[in-house]
């Protein structure tokens, strides 16, 4: 599906929120990129979708952060330290 059409099957769906993930079957896509086309594109998504997306954020970045410490306590073991 175009972007267009992609809009377009959003904007007209009853259910909205539901219809992000049947588009991102319908084309192959993570649902994070179809909502990515639509904000692009001038669409408003539901405060509901947006808020998981932020709450999503915030597990990677604490995810990230111990990824960090893990990987500088290692680099500084090899470098003797402790």
């Amino acid at each position: 599906m175009t972007e267009r059409e992609i809009c377009l099957s959003y904007r007209e769906a009853k259910n909205r929120d539901t219809q992000l993930q049947v588009l991102a079957e319908l084309n192959s896509m993570s649902r994070v990129r179809i909502i990515g086309i639509l904000v692009k594109n001038g669409e408003k998504v539901s405060d509901k979708v947006t808020n998981q997306l932020y709450k999503r954020l915030d597990v990677l970045d604490a995810q990230i952060s111990e990824r960090e410490r893990e990987y500088r306590e290692i680099v500084q073991a090899l470098n003797g330290g402790m």
